[in-house]
């Protein structure tokens, strides 16, 4: 599944374009804001384990995995610029 918002790109972006692109997005300040709620809606700051519910702690653990990924496309080994890391 491919999300259209615009006209489809012609091929796949390479990793280096992709990791351009994210480090602006999430370098500028409205994406700053966005990781920030981000982190907060993903259980970055809670713990995901729900007792009795594997199911829906898997769920949460990949609402968790998305901002990880996202991090992780910034080449940051751990979210830095999220609440309790460091100032913006």
């Amino acid at each position: 599944m491919q999300l259209s918002f615009e006209q489809p790109q012609e091929k796949e972006p390479d990793n280096a374009t992709l990791a351009q692109v994210y480090a602006r997005v999430f370098s500028a300040k409205d994406g700053k804001m966005i990781l920030e709620d981000v982190a907060k809606v993903s259980g970055m700051y809670r713990t995901n384990f729900v007792q009795g519910n594997s199911d829906y702690t898997s769920f949460l653990e990949g609402q968790r995995a998305l901002l990880l990924y996202i991090c992780s496309r910034l080449n940051e080994e751990q979210p830095k610029n999220i609440e309790g890391r460091q100032k913006l």
